[in-house]
């Protein structure tokens, strides 16, 4: 289980990854970056369960606003 700080800090990533990517509009070699990133994250927090979810929250959220033209 991981620290409240580092949960913190984890919620505070995945925003940011978000932030990143939802307002524009992604290239394939964007697509790899964002993979790329998002594994990183992962890893930073040490492949924990909740990183997995909102790792995957954040990259189904912005595959749902791009495939109903949402930015």
């Amino acid at each position: 289980m991981m620290a409240v700080r580092t949960v913190f800090n984890l919620f505070c990533d995945c925003w940011h990854l978000y932030r990143k990517y939802v307002t524009k509009a992604i290239s394939e070699d964007e697509v790899d970056v964002f993979i790329q990133e998002s594994g990183e994250l992962f890893q930073k927090y040490g492949q924990d369960p909740l990183a997995k979810d909102l790792i995957l929250a954040v990259t189904n959220e912005i595959e749902r606003k791009k495939e109903n033209g949402i930015e």
